[in-house]
């Protein structure tokens, strides 16, 4: 799981542990599936983060298909 989400909502960056994701958060979204908790997903990359942490990106923007 991972251990940090960083939402900078002004400058449209995700920060996923030490990975950055400039992107329009429309096109990131937040999945069930996983059995440890949502999954974080932009593009190829997919990551399992908390609900606390799925709530703030659904909150900021990213589309949430749990």
């Amino acid at each position: 799981m991972v251990s940090t989400v960083v939402i900078y909502k002004d400058a449209s960056i995700i920060r996923v542990d030490e990975v950055s994701f400039c992107i329009r958060f429309e096109e990131v979204r937040v999945e069930s599936g996983h059995p440890s908790g949502p999954v974080f997903i932009c593009g190829a990359a997919r990551a399992v983060i908390s609900d606390t942490d799925a709530n703030l990106l659904v909150a900021a923007g990213v589309t949430d298909r749990r």
